[in-house]
């Protein structure tokens, strides 16, 4: 058989993308075919794959949790046609895949007479093996600091206190179907403010309640996460600052359960640069991971939780990355759960808030460094700085922020980045050579120079088989996405 290459031409018109190929041969002029894909693209950017089956139709694959009247009512298609072929209708004009009947398109070969029809329908995607991973990343809701019910003015840089109206020193993390919202900032200025810990909906992200804190001083608490599950982690150190005790909320109004205590403080810092990472079931077996105090080895804290039970002792882990230089930022994720896992790095380096200060690599067991993200991530996700971008100017800002997650068997690495005026997160493979969905590719605008940065939280749901993301942006706002596991 002749091998053939393919020749990419993009048509820019609504934003609708059409594929012809180009052959290096003499292949003949009579060939009628959509060729190896069909996509289709949503008006909120939302793309669903196609399989190309038998008679010529095409059935586009939509999550049952998603309703494909919507999704697919103004949609526009991306394929790829042979070589001279022509199709109708205007590929750049959009079409509501999910009507009866669905749609045709006529491909018209280059001699000008060899036709096929094309139908293209919907369907029920296929849930994919464990071990694959996701196939879909859904766009969710999202709602600036005020939407939250926080005071101030989004882009209003000349507050009074910008710590306070705009970066709140936030962490999040999820609590079932709930996510607390906890900041630093307000906890410092007042610890009896209203604005100290919010509970929202996960889905809609209004507000739905308060946290259930029991015996715990709201002052105490100096960071929250979530672990694997979705249950809502805290690391609370008393005001003596020599220990920490660890709880975790099934639900917000539930009472906090303890997991124990560790003679040692692992929110060591004054500023933003705090961090910690739960791999695994805080109820029965789970690594927890912080930030201990910076030093020119990256030194992390990592002690273990079984059976429900934090260990009386901790080890310490060594990027081999200085965690004391540029912003003074640096944080580890397992990459899972087990005894001797590889750790993803996000390290600030060089100058705080220049370019390329931002780095993300994956260390293996051994403190060997295994992986780097490419220089030229911004080329593949946006035509701006994102991948090796800039860290805060602020010293103890978080960025690059990084968390890992396996889902569906299959794990990931949310990195967080940008420039002066962009923040930007993206989902990457665990290699991170790669982006893991289109709508993951994620870039708001706001002057975020001078903020403390970024938070990341998400967690896998066996009970629905998808995954939840939330990513916070100081000086904005919180945005959320679900990840479906369907083919």
């Amino acid at each position: 058989m002749k091998k053939l290459s393919f020749k990419l031409y993009s048509i820019l018109v609504l934003g609708c993308v059409l594929l012809f190929s180009a052959c290096n041969d003499d292949k003949s002029d009579n060939e009628a075919k959509i060729i190896t894909s069909f996509k289709v693209k949503n008006t909120s950017g939302t793309v669903f794959n196609a399989s190309i089956g038998d008679n010529n139709v095409i059935t586009i694959k939509v999550s049952p949790y998603l309703d494909a009247e919507k999704e697919l009512n103004s949609a526009l298609p991306i394929f790829y046609l042979s070589k001279g072929a022509t199709v109708t209708p205007d590929p750049a004009v959009p079409q509501n895949f999910a009507q009866s009947g669905g749609v045709k398109y006529t491909v018209t070969a280059e001699d000008g007479k060899t036709q096929t029809v094309y139908t293209v329908v919907w369907g029920i995607s296929d849930q994919l093996p464990y071990g694959e991973g996701f196939s879909y990343a859904e766009i969710g809701t999202a709602k600036d600091f005020v939407e939250l019910g926080y005071p101030g003015e989004v882009k209003n840089f000349d507050l009074p206190d910008s710590k306070l109206y705009g970066d709140l020193q936030m962490y999040h993390a999820y609590c079932g179907d709930y996510i607390v919202l906890l900041s630093r900032a307000y906890i410092n200025a007042d610890a009896s403010s209203p604005y100290c810990v919010k509970v929202v909906d996960k889905n809609t992200l209004n507000a739905a309640g308060a946290l259930n804190l029991g015996s715990i001083s709201v002052s105490d608490i100096r960071m929250i996460t979530s672990d694997y599950k979705g249950r809502c982690v805290a690391a609370v150190v008393p005001d003596a600052g020599n220990e920490t005790r660890f709880f975790y909320w099934t639900t917000p109004t539930g009472a906090p359960v303890s997991v124990g205590t560790i003679a040692v403080n692992m929110a060591p810092n004054t500023d933003g640069s705090n961090n910690f990472q739960v791999a695994g079931d805080i109820t029965d077996n789970a690594w927890i991971t912080a930030l201990a105090p910076r030093g020119p080895k990256g030194e992390h804290y990592r002690v273990k939780v079984t059976g429900g039970r934090l260990a009386s002792d901790y080890s310490i882990v060594e990027t081999g990355y200085s965690s004391g230089d540029c912003s003074g930022f640096q944080m580890i994720s397992p990459l899972n759960d087990s005894d001797r896992p590889s750790f993803a790095v996000g390290d600030s380096e060089g100058t705080a808030g220049a370019a390329n200060s931002n780095h993300c690599y994956i260390i293996s067991p051994a403190g060997a460094t295994v992986n780097i993200m490419p220089g030229y991530w911004q080329n593949i996700l946006q035509a701006w700085w994102v991948g090796t971008g800039f860290s805060t100017a602020r010293t103890g800002g978080r960025s690059p922020v990084v968390s890992a997650l396996p889902i569906n068997g299959k794990t990931y690495v949310t990195v967080t980045s940008g420039t002066a005026w962009w923040f930007a997160a993206a989902v990457l493979s665990s290699d991170l050579q790669s982006l893991a969905h289109e709508n993951l590719n994620i870039a708001v605008s706001v002057n975020r120079n001078w903020s403390f940065g970024e938070w990341v939280d998400w967690y896998w749901s066996d009970d629905n088989n998808e995954a939840y993301l939330a990513i916070w942006f100081g000086r904005l706002g919180l945005f959320t996405y679900k990840m479906t596991c369907f083919e």
